[in-house]
């Protein structure tokens, strides 16, 4: 990179850190007033706002969903669109527990700096800002989105998720779906004629054994958890229903496939020794991210240039995201800028929501959306390097 080019950048972050005080009042205000997934009308609202004050043009209600917008600005046409997606839902009895409020605040900033670029320097292209709601709690507004071809013609993604410890570029994260197994039995007095019952709970504990052996022949990766919501209601009768409620996770879509198939074998062994009837349904989650070395990297250097410490390679976690499923159709660069860089801590707590909301979080608007818009210059100027990770992403999944 020339000292030129240095400049150039370095005066786009100024103009950043120039709106940085305005930037955070809408990332305060997000976080005084929580919503949860497609309830989000008062942070969608700031949002577009401020976004059509700022010359994009607004479109809402995206997909049919109330609180999902698209923003675009155009200075001269051009063959690449990149987006930078926000994210503004929150959790139940805790509000920001996952710092979304500063996902969206940095989306804006990231918006508002490239633009200013594109604008200055007559830059062909499009950007765009994705307004998803409802990630939490299994919402998959991405995913009702991508369904909706909300996403088609863009090129490329950035997006920003706060963390602790040392900032990072994502790498894999978790494929899941959750699954009701329904035992049913024949009730019986479990004194008098227990022959005469079929014992939906035994099928239920016999089903937990068998998935308990099938772990043996699972990778490290494979989570898999369950409950029993429903054994019965009285000891004196042979239980005839039980419900199970669980969980299956590992990285690779394929073998969530796979294991999806061996625990629906597990609930119908565990019902034919029984003499059970069994009905089993699988719920789908999110689909693990598929991270993209072309455009992290580029991401990572310019982390590097604005001075913060990035953790080296890209980290995989245990965790899970609608921008997996997206991540699957477009190349992502999804870096974590850290709010707590003492140690790492769990977000989804009254510390994570506190620190969301604290200078450290100000500071992860003003790293994220400067690496972030550096990041959009780069790949605006060398649209090669988009085509690079359109083809890394092909790779990636024809080993999915």
């Amino acid at each position: 990179m020339t000292e030129v080019e240095k400049d150039i950048k370095q005066k786009y972050d100024d103009y950043l850190d120039s709106r940085l005080d305005e930037l955070w009042e809408i990332a305060k205000y997000v976080h005084a007033n929580p919503e949860l997934g497609y309830e989000e009308t008062k942070a969608c609202r700031v949002q577009c706002d401020f976004l059509k004050d700022n010359g994009f043009d607004v479109e809402e209600n995206l997909g049919g969903l109330p609180t999902a917008f698209k923003a675009t600005y155009q200075h001269t046409p051009g063959d690449l669109t990149i987006a930078v997606v926000s994210e503004y839902d929150a959790l139940p009895n805790l509000g920001h527990g996952c710092g979304h409020n500063l996902i969206c605040t940095t989306a804006l900033g990231t918006a508002i700096e490239t633009k200013k670029y594109m604008e200055d320097n007559k830059i062909p292209g499009t950007l765009v800002v994705m307004g998803t709601p409802a990630e939490e709690l299994g919402g998959g507004g991405k995913i009702k989105l991508l369904n909706k071809n909300a996403f088609d013609g863009i090129d490329a993604i950035l997006f920003m998720h706060p963390t602790s410890a040392t900032t990072r570029l994502a790498g894999e994260c978790m494929s899941s779906t959750s699954f009701n197994i329904e035992f049913k039995g024949e009730s019986a007095h479990a004194s008098s004629h227990p022959e005469n019952g079929v014992n939906a709970l035994s099928a239920a504990n016999l089903y937990f054994v068998a998935t308990g052996l099938l772990r043996q022949h699972a990778k490290y990766d494979m989570r898999l958890s369950g409950i029993v919501e429903n054994g019965g209601e009285a000891t004196s009768l042979i239980p005839d229903y039980s419900l199970i409620k669980g969980s299956l996770s590992c990285f690779k879509s394929n073998d969530l496939e796979s294991y999806t198939e061996r625990v629906k074998k597990c609930a119908e062994g565990a019902a034919i020794a029984t003499g059970c009837d069994v009905d089993i349904k699988f719920i789908p989650g999110y689909l693990g991210r598929v991270p993209n070395t072309t455009l992290s990297e580029v991401c990572r250097h310019e982390l590097h240039s604005i001075d913060e410490p990035v953790m080296e390679g890209m980290p995989f976690d245990y965790g899970g995201e609608d921008l997996g499923n997206v991540s699957r159709e477009i190349p992502i660069c999804n870096p974590y800028v850290t709010i707590f860089p003492d140690y790492k801590i769990s977000n989804h707590t009254e510390q994570f929501r506190d620190l969301s909301n604290s200078e450290a979080g100000k500071r992860c608007i003003q790293i994220s959306s400067k690496s972030m818009s550096r990041t959009a210059m780069e790949l605006f100027n060398k649209p090669e390097m988009v085509s690079k990770a359109k083809q890394e992403l092909k790779e990636r999944m024809e080993k999915e």
